[in-house]
């Protein structure tokens, strides 16, 4: 069975995905470092930004080594955590896009429809900051976390699982996955804030943190 893949377990929320990586026990700091150095940190999945959507487990993929050490400033003031929180973000926004467009569209609760569709509108507006980013450290056009299976990543099997349901069943995978992209992009976020350097970058992601924050409390008002 694909990670993702499958039908809601009793009592609801999606199926167990073995083998994927769960960012919320790790320090952000050393997370970005390792995700920016390409040495761990991402499993194997079918979640990549191109998605090929045989649904099957994949080896892991390889990440692109940067050219520069961790702790080198790049011009402009960015540094190694600045590029690699931007790596991560940026494709865990275009990723959750897909998601929120297809909530918008099918949610059986108007309120979800309609936080889907707000925050849909900010995470535009954030990946492309992500992508300023990007282009100032050189990083445009790359995502060495293609292919990755992680947590707050949106998969194509996730989204074929939540497309594949139906009113409350549909809702309660959606909320499933959007709360796992909130809470991985507050994680991240403080991490960047904490260890990053050029203000273009730490200001992005004091507003996302700030945002995901909204964002989570008004998904869990929805639970009631």
């Amino acid at each position: 069975m694909p990670w993702g893949g499958g039908r809601p377990r009793k009592g609801g929320g999606p199926p167990p995905r073995p083998g994927r990586t769960n960012l919320s026990g790790v320090l952000p700091a050393a997370l970005l470092t390792l995700a920016l150095l390409g040495t761990q940190g991402c499993g194997g999945g079918d979640g990549g930004s191109t998605g090929g959507g045989d649904g099957g487990a994949r080896p892991p993929a390889k990440s692109a080594t940067p050219s520069y050490s961790a702790d080198a400033v790049a011009p402009g003031g960015y540094n190694a955590t600045d590029r690699g929180w931007a790596q991560l973000m940026a494709p865990m926004n275009e990723r959750t896009l897909l998601l929120l467009d297809l909530v918008a569209d099918r949610a059986a609760d108007p309120g979800l429809s309609e936080l889907a569709r707000r925050t849909e509108v900010t995470h535009r507006d954030e990946l492309a900051r992500l992508r300023a980013v990007l282009k100032a450290t050189g990083a445009a056009g790359t995502n060495p976390h293609e292919g990755h299976d992680m947590k707050g990543m949106v998969t194509d099997a996730e989204l074929r699982t939540v497309a594949e349901n139906r009113g409350k069943a549909f809702d309660t995978l959606a909320k499933t996955y959007l709360r796992e992209h909130l809470e991985q992009g507050i994680l991240l976020s403080r991490g960047e804030q904490d260890s990053g350097a050029a203000p273009a970058a730490t200001g992005l992601a004091r507003d996302l943190g700030e945002r995901r924050a909204g964002q989570l409390k008004e998904l869990d008002r929805l639970d009631g």
